[in-house]
């Protein structure tokens, strides 16, 4: 059941519903049940794989939090994080390896059984980090063991998040279920209007954008590198839209039973450096991996100096890349990012000196810092998309070569132009159209202003706004559903 399709608005719908007349005391329960429910419509089997680790990081936060002995509570602790790991590591990373290695972990049998049924596990990679950082927490004292089993079982299998997210903590999720408070009509409305604005980004532009940049990255030596450079920026657009757009969908889902969500983007595209930019990027993760993973490492390795920074960088953009999957496109995409990073940090103290020092300078940063920042995302992310590092190696230099060649008077790659895109003579108005409702929306949200904009309006005039959208959606999105890009990981 994806989250743009008619049965999740039917599904969704009937919860709520269910939801708001049911006494308190059910609530819980019923966000529960709907959430195996919606679960159950991808796997049975990973249902019952989703509760039976939800168990075990029940019992070991309970076994941590009577535990006194140091050296018991760390071995308690090792030994819940396997068990946390070891489903994960079976039915995404091992399969993925044994197709990439032409079967050498036990060939057709095992890659290709292992390999179909991952396609029931989704959502493996969000609850499994969520359900460590909460084991994770309760070992470090930052939080109480969870009561009621059936609490902590809601929080990794709420049916908004199970997909892609956010990834919310387990002390943030507990808070608000225990006990279940009633949700005030203006936050139910909210979440309408972002549910409706995350299908307008997914269905308008994302999808659109998306028959563009599948047509040229199935075969870029067809086309000419002016085409080929459009899509490279056409995919970083098309990502962002489709993955924001889910996570509008999710938060917006969440609020109609009462429950906010952390945020995941924040206008990362006017990122004034790459570390801004993963400080506005898919926030859930980096936040998660930067206090599980990297401030761990980055103290561990204090006495280094500047190599343990670069090595805590490297370990922290590596797994970033591999979380998302065992393929060598990944690892590279993570080690680009880690030499970003690398690089960005041991040149801020001298880049921000230099500022201070020239406000002529300092101004004109405002408008190159982010359009740098942008180019080295939209490059990295080709390795993200390609199936191969030598695909991507060819969509990159195709590319170059369209921007550049007419800059410095060479001939770009032959292959067919725009004409040969399957695209209508309404897409490019329509995509640009799509793409100025997106930013002024995310523009309104980053200030602040969406809530007083639209209690400043009188009720027909948000009523024809919320109609006017849903009238685009219908009109204007692509047809067919198709699965968002992040369900994949």
């Amino acid at each position: 059941m994806l989250y743009n399709s008619l049965a999740y608005g039917a599904f969704l719908a009937l919860t709520a519903i269910a939801y708001h007349l049911a006494p308190l005391a059910w609530r819980r329960a019923i966000l529960l049940v709907a959430s195996y429910a919606f679960y159950c419509t991808w796997s049975v089997p990973f249902a019952a794989l989703l509760l039976g680790v939800s168990g075990a990081a029940y019992a070991v936060g309970h076994r941590l939090h009577r535990q006194t002995d140091e050296a018991a509570r760390l071995a308690t602790l090792r030994i819940g994080l396997a068990v946390l790991l070891l489903p994960l590591l079976a039915f995404k990373y091992l399969s993925g390896v044994d197709a990439a290695t032409g079967g050498w972990l036990g060939g057709s049998t095992f890659g290709g059984a292992v390999i179909a049924q991952f396609a029931g596990a989704v959502g493996i990679s969000y609850y499994t980090l969520k359900l460590i950082s909460y084991v994770v927490d309760v070992y470090w004292q930052r939080l109480e063991p969870c009561r009621h089993f059936t609490s902590l079982a809601t929080y990794a299998a709420f049916f908004p998040q199970i997909l892609s997210g956010p990834i919310q903590r387990a002390g943030d999720f507990l808070a608000q279920i225990e006990p279940l408070r009633r949700p005030r009509p203006a936050v139910v409305g909210s979440a309408f209007q972002l549910i409706l604005f995350g299908l307008f980004k997914k269905l308008v532009l994302a999808d659109r954008l998306g028959v563009m940049v599948d047509q040229v990255f199935a075969a870029p030596q067809q086309f000419s590198g002016g085409v080929v450079a459009l899509a490279t920026y056409g995919f970083a657009i098309q990502l962002y839209a489709d993955f924001s757009g889910l996570t509008d969908i999710a938060i917006g889902s969440a609020r109609l039973f009462g429950l906010r969500s952390p945020p995941n983007f924040d206008s990362p595209f006017y990122a004034d450096n790459i570390q801004d930019f993963w400080r506005r990027w898919h926030m859930t993760l980096t936040s998660w991996l930067g206090e599980y993973v990297f401030t761990p490492l980055r103290m561990a390795l204090r006495n280094w100096g500047q190599a343990g920074l670069i090595a805590s960088l490297t370990i922290n953009m590596l797994a970033i890349g591999v979380w998302h999957g065992p393929r060598l496109t990944y690892v590279v995409f993570g080690l680009i990012h880690a030499a970003y990073l690398i690089g960005s940090s041991l040149t801020l103290r001298t880049r921000t000196k230099r500022l201070r020092g020239a406000p002529w300078l300092a101004r004109a940063h405002r408008i190159s810092g982010p359009l740098i920042t942008f180019n080295m995302v939209v490059a990295s992310f080709v390795f993200f998309r390609a199936d191969s590092v030598a695909a991507a190696w060819q969509v990159l230099q195709r590319a170059a070569a369209g921007l550049c060649g007419p800059l410095l008077g060479v001939g770009a790659p032959h292959g067919i132009g725009v004409r040969g895109l399957a695209w209508s003579a309404a897409d490019v108005p329509l995509i640009v159209f799509a793409l100025i409702v997106m930013e002024t929306v995310h523009l309104l949200q980053r200030r602040g202003q969406v809530p007083a904009v639209l209690q400043a309006a009188p009720g027909w005039a948000r009523w024809a706004a919320y109609a006017t959208l849903g009238f685009a959606i219908l009109l204007w999105g692509e047809t067919g559903a198709k699965q968002f890009i992040y369900v994949r990981f």
